[in-house]
């Protein structure tokens, strides 16, 4: 019977899916050896140095110790929830690829295995300096890639496909070593201090492998719940009463076993503060003759993992709720929607009051780099909608008002973001000088305010109207005070910069918007308020989304000006996470890993914005 008949592949056929195969990967290479090497590389390399210790150059693997002294116990959870979104983006690539292929997935499984391993093993070479290994895997990789075009020749497999289940595989090994590793990093910290406790007390003290070994029981008993709760719905219990019934049962009993893992790390948890309570009443010199710590001091380092697992209690207590919230509605009957309701209001009590713990978490790590982070994040809060909002003024008065001279006006508010940024910082400086003749000074004088200190005051701009107001002796709390003045010069600064460019790309933007609609809306009675709000302004959000991602991302990143503007005198008023980082290399005051390590945590909060960003406008811009 011909291979036309059966439907099968004919041995040139074969050939040409081979030779189809090999082409596209000879084509896709050049770009994944300069991804890996210029984009992936360096990444990882300064990932490895943050976990390195030593003053200049690394110096050997202390783990997280460099983010727990920035971030202090929120380092640990931070480490579970970026394992968490790994096992997340795993799920999310399996399942993309098996709804593609269904059963044609399964033999991509071994050759991802074998590359993802193959990958995480060189990556690995970063951290243990192994690099005789290096011929080793990379003939695992070799291997992986020639099975991969096997299967690309004899299946219907794309290179989209294939990165799927690599990723998938990839994603997952990351998510275990990430755990592991963060389970022991705490049980290295922890065991000590639990040890010198119990000795101190003499009493027991839980040990933390059993209670993480549980953690993980609830984790993966609470994941198959939500699994057999995928089942169980799909079930029609009219026509399939037994087989309803019994998923149910198994979820149930799934989650009573969820429930006991957490009420045994509970009853460990508080087993250990009793044997904190003892501590008062235990010898100060048995005490000192075990360690060189205060009891404060040890008390703190033991309640580190209460700390951890309260707040991931508390998170996890959150996401429930939410999840009965939005299906209460779905439910048959009113009895059933309340018990929905009601469950979860009081999961979200329970959920606040456990993450109420996030406070004394972060309370060992470095309080500059928190200082500086909230600058940033304040920085950014004043600065983003402000320019884009002037921008998109400038650019619709320019657009639909001015007649005449659009180019010269275009030239005039793109000068700020093209001149050089030393200078028109310098400039800025001067502009904002302590001389009460400056012209910022001026301008606040022509208003009755009395001349201002810039660049040197550290006051917030809320104490200093405060104080003008009742006199010096008024002090706001500390969260009421507002942005200091020298950060307020930054910020002035960075408006004017970067709107003149945002208005210039918002004219793209504007003159894509189809003039008939408007015309059409006028017709209809329609005034510049309601068109610009409900025509113009979404036809004009990709561009509006694009400008928001870059002055995020933006003003995270911001130095250059920000370093010029400085003055000796109120540089820690003005310091955002980027110019600490860089004064922390300079002065030497930290180690480089320990700077390496703030550079990531900025890094990630960046990366965090940028897809929240991107997830809550999915939905409201319209690309036509």
């Amino acid at each position: 019977m011909s291979d036309s008949i059966t439907g099968r592949a004919g041995p040139s056929q074969r050939s040409l899916r081979r030779r189809e195969a090999l082409l596209g990967f000879l084509l896709i290479a050049p770009a994944v050896l300069v991804t890996a090497i210029f984009g992936l590389y360096p990444v990882v390399s300064g990932f490895a140095i943050s976990l390195q210790g030593g003053v200049v150059l690394p110096e050997g693997f202390v783990g997280l110790s460099n983010y727990v002294a920035a971030l202090g116990s929120l380092s640990y959870l931070l480490a579970l929830v970026l394992a968490s979104a790994f096992l997340v983006i795993a799920f999310r690539l399996f399942r993309s690829a098996f709804l593609v292929l269904h059963e044609q997935f399964y033999p991509l499984l071994a050759p991802s295995l074998l590359a993802a391993l193959a990958t995480l093993a060189l990556l690995g070479v970063l951290f243990t300096g192994l690099h005789q290994l290096d011929i080793v895997l990379l003939l695992l990789l070799a291997l992986a890639a020639a099975l991969y075009a096997i299967l690309a020749a004899r299946c219907p497999v794309s290179a989209m496909d294939i990165l799927r289940s690599w990723g998938s595989m990839l994603f997952t090994f990351c998510a275990v070593v990430l755990i592991l590793f963060t389970f022991s990093e705490l049980d290295s910290a922890l065991s000590q201090p639990l040890a010198v406790l119990g000795q101190a007390t003499n009493g027991f003290v839980p040990p933390l492998a059993p209670q993480f070994v549980a953690l993980l029981g609830a984790t993966a008993s609470l994941g198959v719940v939500f699994a057999i709760s995928a089942v169980h719905a799909k079930l029609d219990p009219h026509t399939q009463p037994r087989l309803a019934a019994t998923w149910a049962v198994l979820r149930w009993i799934t989650l009573t076993l969820t429930v006991l893992f957490v009420i045994y790390i509970i009853a460990n948890i508080e087993l250990l503060r009793e044997s904190i309570a003892r501590l008062d009443r235990a010898d100060p010199a048995r005490l000192a003759s075990l360690t060189s710590l205060s009891a404060a001091d040890l008390v703190r380092r033991v309640l580190v993992w209460p700390q951890v697992f309260t707040v991931i209690l508390g998170t996890t207590l959150l996401g429930l709720a939410f999840l009965l919230w939005t299906t209460a509605t779905r439910r048959e009957t009113t009895p059933g929607t309340l018990t929905s309701i009601g469950t979860a209001i009081l999961l979200m009590v329970g959920g606040w009051l456990f993450i109420g713990q996030l406070p004394e978490a972060a309370a060992r790590g470095d309080p500059q780099f928190y200082q500086a982070l909230l600058r940033t994040a304040t920085y950014a809060l004043m600065t983003v909608p402000v320019q884009l909002s002037l921008g998109l003024l400038l650019a619709y008065l320019l657009f639909y008002e001015v007649r005449r001279g659009k180019s010269l006006y275009r030239v005039v508010f793109f000068i700020p973001y093209v001149a050089p940024t030393v200078a028109t910082a310098a400039v800025f400086a001067v502009l904002f000088s302590l001389d009460p003749q400056s012209p910022a000074n001026q301008i606040v004088q022509f208003f009755g305010i009395p001349p201002q200190q810039w660049l040197r005051d550290t006051r917030g701009i809320f104490e200093i109207a405060a104080q003008l107001i009742g006199g010096r002796q008024v002090h706001l709390p500390s969260f009421l005070v507002g942005p200091s003045l020298p950060l307020l010069s930054a910020i002035i600064y960075s408006i004017w910069v970067f709107s003149g460019y945002d208005s210039v790309i918002f004219l793209a933007g504007l003159g894509n918007v189809p003039y008939e609609l408007i015309e059409a809306a006028q017709v209809d009675g329609a005034g510049r308020w309601p068109v610009f709000r409900h025509i113009i302004f979404p036809l004009v959000s990709p561009t509006t989304f694009f400008l928001t991602m870059l002055a995020i991302i933006g003003t995270f990143k911001a130095f250059d000006y920000i370093y010029v503007l400085r003055q000796e005198n109120a540089r820690g008023a003005m310091d955002t996470a980027t110019v600490y980082i860089f004064e922390l290399i300079r002065t030497g005051s930290k180690s480089w890993s320990y700077a390496s390590s703030a550079a990531f945590v900025l890094f990630g909060i960046i990366l965090i914005l940028t897809l929240v960003q991107n997830r809550l406008s999915q939905d409201r811009v319209f690309y036509g």
